[in-house]
């Protein structure tokens, strides 16, 4: 049985897919701050070790013993450039407790926006500098960019019973399920196949946000849901009184613009097809 270590157990696409190595048959071990709360959120059989991505020492802690390694990490709005962030010195806490305890995989959660990002925010070249760090940090790899996830819509896009959007997509998504994307990380275990490859994570329909928002509020049960759009020239302005807003702004402005091909045959073939579509998963 392998042993994988999780880091970015408790969000939002961490938990589905420290499920689905659970449910895989993984011996799983996460680096949470909250033991207590990250009990609550996972079954039985996962081990916690508390601690945290500028913590070495409970980095190597949780890295005991462990086959493998799944990061899932994320710049927000409260990080500060030339500051420590989980993306930059977390990222590289990690590799370097992996090369230390003789790892012999990382997968890597990245995204599309970061690999296609040709502007100057640091938040997305920070994201871009991780994909080459993990490269090049002389481990056997498996990087994935994930298309739009599903799980949007119950977290950051939703507002009580109202979807919200900044802005219109130039260009479709292929939404996936994070339990779908979660069988593909444990399938990357699971052969040689993936390593040192590179991945697409992407569902099986392409929708602009306007269109998956539409699909997803038609086939919700348990109440019916709205749809709202904020216009990006409107966000920006909202932006210069309202600090929070500076993030979300520059984030979708970057996801509107981002072209996304469909590149997942690949993945697909190696890893796994994706079963869930969207109108299945507003039903869940």
């Amino acid at each position: 049985m392998k042993k994988i270590t999780v880091f970015g157990a408790t969000g939002m696409i961490g938990k589905p897919v420290t499920d689905e190595l659970v449910k895989a048959g993984f011996e799983v071990t996460a680096l949470v701050r909250n033991v207590e709360k990250a009990k609550k959120m996972f079954p039985s059989g996962i081990n916690f070790v508390k601690g945290d991505l500028d913590d070495k020492k409970s980095i190597a802690e949780a890295l005991k013993n462990a086959d493998g390694i799944y990061i899932s990490l994320s710049t927000t709005g409260q990080d500060k450039e030339n500051q420590f962030s989980p993306e930059m010195g977390g990222l590289d806490n990690i590799l370097q407790g992996a090369k230390e305890n003789n790892i012999k995989q990382v997968a890597y959660l990245a995204s599309f926006l970061a690999r296609n990002y040709k502007g100057n925010w640091w938040v997305m070249n920070a994201k871009k500098s991780s994909i080459s760090r993990v490269i090049n940090c002389g481990i056997p790899y498996t990087i994935f960019y994930p298309s739009n996830f599903m799980e949007n819509f119950r977290n950051g896009m939703r507002q009580g019973n109202k979807i919200s959007s900044i802005g219109n997509s130039k260009y479709p998504f292929w939404w996936i399920a994070a339990e779908d994307f979660g069988s593909q990380v444990a399938n990357a275990f699971k052969t040689e196949k993936s390593l040192n490859k590179e991945y697409a994570a992407q569902g099986l329909e392409p929708m602009t946000m306007k269109e998956a928002a539409t699909v997803y509020a038609q086939n919700y049960k348990k109440e019916k849901l709205s749809i709202s759009n904020l216009p990006m020239g409107f966000a920006k302005f909202l932006a210069i009184f309202i600090g929070p807003m500076k993030y979300i702004t520059k984030f979708m402005d970057v996801m509107n613009n981002n072209v996304e091909p469909f590149e997942a045959q690949n993945t697909w073939d190696d890893l796994g097809k994706p079963k869930i579509t969207l109108a299945e998963f507003a039903k869940q």
